[in-house]
């Protein structure tokens, strides 16, 4: 059993200026079908767009933003999760005012 803690993970910022820690995945356990990472995302601010070899859920934790997903945007909030397949580009943007 692989258990890991968001709190004790450490955070590297991306070339985006968001931080992100890797809980799970190829840099953090050398997983190629899955990866649970945790970005935080300030107002105003926004993932660069990229797509992947392996299935994404993002879950938004706190505020509201707009996922941006091959060519489309939907609002988000605080509870949602979106579902993203493989290869599919996509980013999100924190369209909140409220600090992560």
């Amino acid at each position: 059993m692989h258990i890991k803690s968001i709190q004790k993970s450490n955070y590297f910022t991306a070339i985006d200026g968001c931080q992100i820690a890797e809980l799970f995945g190829l840099k953090a356990s050398n997983l190629k079908e899955v990866s649970l990472a945790y970005a935080i995302v300030k107002p105003g601010q926004k993932t660069q767009g990229h797509g992947h070899n392996f299935a994404e859920i993002c879950t938004l934790v706190k505020g509201k933003g707009i996922m941006h997903l091959n060519g489309e945007s939907s609002e988000i909030k605080a509870g949602e999760s979106v579902l993203i397949d493989k290869q599919n580009k996509h980013f999100i943007e924190n369209s909140g005012k409220e600090k992560p």
